[in-house]
């Protein structure tokens, strides 16, 4: 919702300042979704708000796991640019909204269906926080069993590449006037794109919770399939990880995506048990461990037995290390297929 239009609009009509507080609580807190709807704004207010949208796009198509714990809405832009949003049930019995940045992604890492389709260009910070609104509404109007808890920028896009408005749909999400959702909620993901926006990110919320898309812990391979690698190599990840855990002694999340014979090997297992030990705190860490999501590309997943011999590896030595269960294959809202594109 694009509050600086309403609030426009509200002193053109010499309205006073505290109807936009009203009408601010009616949607983000009271989950009334239509202006019309609003119990205590005049009619003629109402009447100048009737042709200001409440989201900044339009819902194209619906789609629903097999389980029904994963729901994937695309999206249609003012623009006519496509993106596309997913809600998990979370194993607390609530649901977790997972959000885009972009539309498409710049980094263009191999495996990943959304960088393979280019970049088309950063959301507005309203734009990212309209995808929350949404699912709010749609827990509400759909009287699903549970409350959105949880927001993860784990859509389509690198949060850090564009880092203004994400930082802006951070602090809008954790506005207690407006979405008031914990820090610790939050987490975002990313392929380690710009250092200094990274710092200056969690000076700001050194609570939100980071996750890094590792999944090599070789140069030269991650180089490979990861572009990004050759600005920023496993050297600036570790000092940065070593850096950022004794500041704010917070877990990191290393996320690790299973490719069968690409980097699923002992060797590769060996060198990610070196990467972690070059961690100084790394009882911070924790390891998911992510099988491939099929997209159009020629990767296939590590064969389920290596997967829980990779995971074995690293518990019996006391890593701490998840195997994550994908949610939403089958609609591609899974790790990795977001494309922006209407399933046929």
């Amino acid at each position: 919702m694009n509050i600086k239009n309403i609030e426009k609009k509200l002193t053109e009509s010499n309205q006073p300042k505290y109807r936009l507080v009203q009408i601010l609580k009616a949607v983000f807190q009271d989950n009334v979704f239509d202006f019309d709807k609003i119990v205590n704004i005049p009619k003629d207010l109402k009447e100048i708000l009737k042709d200001e949208p409440i989201f900044c796009f339009t819902p194209i198509e619906n789609l629903e796991s097999k389980n029904f714990n994963t729901k994937k809405m695309v999206l249609k832009l003012e623009d006519s640019n496509i993106i596309e949003t997913v809600l998990i049930k979370n194993s607390k019995g609530g649901y977790t909204a997972c959000v885009s940045s972009q539309a498409g992604c710049p980094l263009n890492c191999a495996f990943c269906a959304t960088g393979q389709n280019g970049f088309i260009r950063n959301l507005s910070s309203e734009e990212i926080t309209d995808q929350v609104l949404f699912w709010k509404k749609f827990i509400n109007e759909n009287k699903l069993n549970g409350t959105l808890t949880n927001i993860v920028y784990m859509g389509m896009g690198e949060p850090f590449l564009n880092y203004e408005n994400f930082k802006k749909s951070v602090k809008c999400l954790t506005d207690i006037n407006l979405f008031n959702i914990s820090d610790r909620a939050i987490s975002v993901s990313t392929s380690f794109s710009n250092i200094e926006n990274m710092k200056d990110f969690f000076n700001t919320f050194p609570q939100v919770n980071l996750a890094i898309s590792l999944h090599f812990a070789n140069d030269q391979k991650r180089s490979t399939y990861m572009p990004i690698n050759r600005e920023y190599g496993i050297d600036s990840i570790i000092d940065f990880i070593n850096k950022h855990l004794e500041k704010y002694n917070r877990k990191i999340l290393l996320e690790y995506l299973m490719l069968k014979g690409i980097n699923d090997s002992e060797r590769d297992a060996e060198e990610l048990m070196g990467f972690i030990n070059a961690i100084e705190k790394n009882y911070l860490l924790h390891i998911n461990i992510i099988p491939y999501n099929s997209t159009y590309k020629n990767f296939k997943t590590t064969d389920f037995k290596d997967i829980i011999d990779f995971e074995n590896y690293f518990k019996d030595k006391g890593v701490n290390i998840t195997l994550r269960k994908s949610s939403g294959e089958d609609i591609d809202a899974a790790c990795g297929q977001l494309a922006g594109k209407i399933k046929k």
